[in-house]
């Protein structure tokens, strides 16, 4: 019996919907980690609690987001001195940041503005960097 012409052949196999959906979250998985590596340095799968059916950026914004991975926690003093000093010297988006969020002056630390800080920077980044080469895979 010739087989060349039955499906059991791999060369004949036509992938289903569930096996392309399949390969584009892995996709879309590998290329967040790839780029959140070269923009942020770090990998962001380990945050999502969704890895199958992936078809919108902000369903994965809204999962990293609820499973922490945008939380960024400056301690120490001097490390947040330094990060201040580099990333906002004159306070005026940390302290934009902290009022968006309800904070007053008198619970205003250089740690809690470099966290915040930072947190955001690592928001944006991801929409700025990451989320335009995803919405690529989206699209295709």
């Amino acid at each position: 019996m010739n087989r060349d012409n039955t499906t059991l052949n791999p060369i004949n196999h036509t992938p289903s919907d569930e096996d392309l959906q399949i390969q584009r979250d892995e996709k879309i998985i590998d290329l967040l980690d790839t780029l959140a590596d070269k923009y942020i340095g770090d990998t962001p799968s380990e945050y999502l609690s969704i890895k199958e059916d992936l078809t919108d950026i902000n369903d994965i914004f809204d999962d990293l987001q609820t499973n922490g991975y945008f939380n960024e926690e400056v301690i120490y003093y001097s490390t947040a001195i330094r990060y201040l000093k580099d990333n906002d010297p004159s306070l005026t988006e940390s302290l934009e940041i902290a009022t968006e969020y309800g904070y007053e002056a008198k619970n205003l630390n250089s740690e809690l503005l470099a966290t915040l800080h930072a947190s955001q920077k690592k928001e944006n980044t991801f929409f700025e960097d990451i989320a335009p080469e995803l919405e690529n895979l989206f699209n295709n």
